[in-house]
């Protein structure tokens, strides 16, 4: 490896361990293609855990506040308005699927 698949514009979009075009692994475009491609695994993992990170920060806060270490009303409105809306938001999807969990008992 590796042997290079491109795409119309002529980057480097795959390798291979065939093929029709060999390049060295030290090549530029290939430490570039490599470069990139780990990138952009990193993003998507991190993307993928950031619904699971917005609720520990839910958590935590709810956390915080009932411990009495951190009071609700100092937090800036705009960070209240969004975590009222988030937990308005969670108790009316689990209502929604408390319905249709009864809904699917039923038949």
């Amino acid at each position: 490896m590796p042997f290079v698949v491109r795409d119309q514009a002529g980057a480097i979009v795959q390798l291979r361990d065939s093929g029709e075009e060999w390049l060295e692994v030290d090549n530029p475009e290939v430490s570039a293609f490599l470069h990139q491609l780990s990138s952009d695994e990193a993003k998507q993992a991190l993307s993928a855990t950031d619904s699971d990170m917005v609720r520990v920060i839910d958590d935590l806060v709810d956390l915080l506040v009932a411990n009495q270490v951190l009071i609700f009303t100092e937090l800036p409105e705009r960070v209240q308005t969004k975590l009222l809306a988030r937990k308005q938001l969670r108790k009316d999807v689990n209502a929604l699927q408390n319905l249709i969990i009864d809904d699917e008992g039923l038949f």
